[in-house]
């Protein structure tokens, strides 16, 4: 099939983003590939970085070619169609979310959006992040969600270095501020997925994420498998939690089994409430 849907642009280039990218790539997508940290583009360059062995061969075969851009220049994004944000959101030592880079990254796309844009976050988060850093941002611009841009969150589900599931095996969920904006972002994500499951809005997608975070590798129940403690029940919006998809994860391991991703932040009160993580809440 041949890609109809723009330049896409994809913030952070660690382990989601670089294999989002080239996934991407491989679908037929123009892509510019955009870090901040020099470093990390010169390895990229190189072929110096950790990737399964088809990601990379398609490095190999993108690299130098007109399809793949490499950039510290967050002003490539207002080129692009859409932006897939995949920083990494690291935790502190008390297990709180760390979130400067994903902070950052979201400023640059808001500030640089423009009308028939589609917005995903694609990084793990907390519960209310895409409406806080994406939506509410957009608006104090003039551009309305739904309507001008499309923004969407599809949490990354990748398991670094794991040649047994990689992330075109494993379904993915798609959680829209609207029909129209998870219908867009839908477009950019079933490329890289087994298959999407579309959830209610934003929030539903976000906490999705942190409940397969919080199951552990062992077990890998599917999001539905029990409900959410009464601390995060009562810190976040009943539609984040009433609306999660029947199984998505059930035949597939925990992406937080190992490695780098062992670092991303489980489902906690803390994690459930984006005011906490984001407007400095005390904490206990």
């Amino acid at each position: 099939m041949r890609w109809s849907s723009g330049t896409v642009a994809v913030v952070g280039l660690g382990y989601v983003g670089l294999p989002t990218a080239l996934a991407l790539l491989a679908a037929g997508a123009p892509v510019v590939g955009v870090d901040t940290d020099p470093r990390r583009l010169e390895a990229v360059r190189r072929g110096r970085v950790d990737l399964l062995p088809d990601d990379r061969r398609r490095l190999a075969a993108h690299l130098g070619g007109p399809s793949f851009t490499l950039t510290a220049d967050p002003a490539r994004l207002a080129g692009a169609d859409a932006v897939v944000i995949c920083v990494p959101t690291p935790v502190d030592a008390r297990r709180r979310p760390e979130p400067t880079a994903l902070r950052a990254a979201c400023a640059a796309a808001v500030a640089r959006a423009h009308r028939g844009q589609t917005l995903v976050l694609v990084s793990t988060s907390w519960v209310g992040t895409t409406r806080e850093l994406l939506l509410r941002p957009l608006e104090a611009r003039g551009l309305r969600p739904g309507q001008d841009v499309f923004v969407a969150c599809a949490p990354e589900r990748i398991d670094p270095g794991n040649a047994a599931h990689p992330q075109h095996t494993v379904r993915r969920v798609v959680g829209g501020v609207s029909p129209e904006c998870a219908r867009r972002a839908a477009a950019y994500v079933e490329p890289v997925a087994a298959g999407i499951h579309v959830v209610g809005s934003p929030e539903a997608a976000e906490l999705t994420k942190l409940l397969e975070n919080t199951s552990g590798p062992s077990t890998s129940p599917s999001p539905t498998s029990s409900p959410p403690s009464p601390a995060i029940s009562a810190s976040t919006p009943r539609r984040s939690w009433t609306q999660p998809p029947p199984s998505p994860t059930a035949s597939c391991p925990s992406s937080r089994a190992r490695g780098p991703a062992a670092t991303a932040f489980p489902a906690t009160p803390t994690t459930c409430c984006g005011g906490c993580a984001v407007n400095g809440c005390p904490r206990r």
